[in-house]
């Protein structure tokens, strides 16, 4: 395949050819809007989960666009990206035509200490007693406190021996 200059668009061979490269693009916006995040920083691959919590904090969720341009700027696979991005659950990743999340998300530790300690129950209670369009109530796996069970995620804050 050749870019024909002329005219932008991908060839290969005869034919009218591609308006736009394979695969899922960005805007142009959603670009900028990630270029001013990281500013000067150097575009290190070990930097990628950093930059992932840096759009994640402006926006509130990792939109599908804003993951292709951060692959863009980062000269990284669009596939890379997103499998980090997904496999870490504190990422809120939203494909197209899905609705962010709410503002407030609350995760409550699944651990086996968080459990014993009355997890279920206080997740239940918090989905029973919240709106979910306003706050989100998730399962999240070990927190690393479990000496102050049952632990919950607030924001990016910790509330040990959490109650409803």
């Amino acid at each position: 395949m050749a870019l024909d200059e002329r005219k932008g668009v991908w060839k290969s061979g005869r034919g009218k050819g591609r308006k736009t490269p394979k695969g899922r693009q960005y805007s142009d916006a959603a670009l900028a809007e990630v270029q001013a995040l990281l500013g000067d920083r150097p575009r290190r691959r070990d930097l990628l989960i950093e930059f992932l919590h840096l759009v994640q904090d402006a926006h509130g969720h990792l939109s599908a666009d804003h993951l292709r341009a951060l692959a863009e700027e980062m000269r990284l696979s669009m596939a890379e990206v997103y499998e980090v991005a997904t496999f870490y659950a504190h990422f809120d990743v939203v494909k197209e035509g899905e609705t962010p999340p709410p503002a407030l998300t609350i995760r409550v530790c699944d651990s086996l200490s968080c459990e014993l300690a009355g997890a279920q129950a206080l997740q239940q209670a918090l989905e029973d007693g919240l709106d979910p369009t306003a706050v989100r109530v998730l399962r999240a796996p070990c927190m690393g406190r479990c000496d102050t069970a049952p632990v919950l995620e607030l924001g990016h804050n910790h509330i040990d021996h959490a109650t409803p």
